[in-house]
């Protein structure tokens, strides 16, 4: 696909209305059902939130730009949410950080 948009029939099938106790939540699952957030919206959303935030949005960056083909984009993320404070710190035994470290390792990318 080489990073343009996804065609509608590759979009995710998500439910819309659906709430998620984390804010940023709602900007991953607009942006993965393409109805309305762009990734700059999302990488914004964490920048601009707590350390959670912002390990969710880089490991959700990290999974969109891989199955874009966007692999250099995708390597730098999910890096960067593995080596994140959240992931580092509050966050090491949250089961979703040790899914971006395992990721990073099965790619090579550590």
């Amino acid at each position: 696909m080489g990073g343009g948009e996804f065609p509608p029939e590759d979009r995710m099938a998500l439910p819309k209305g659906r709430k998620d106790r984390r804010k940023i939540m709602s900007t991953v699952y607009s942006l993965y059902r393409g109805d309305g957030a762009t990734e700059y919206d999302l990488r914004k959303a964490g920048h601009d939130g707590n350390i959670s935030d912002e390990f969710y949005a880089l490991f959700y960056l990290g999974l969109y730009c891989e199955i874009r083909d966007e692999r250099l984009k995708a390597e730098s993320y999910m890096r960067d949410a593995a080596s994140s404070a959240y992931a580092l710190g509050n966050g090491a035994g949250d089961y979703m950080t040790s899914c971006a470290k395992v990721h990073c390792q099965l790619r090579g990318w550590v």
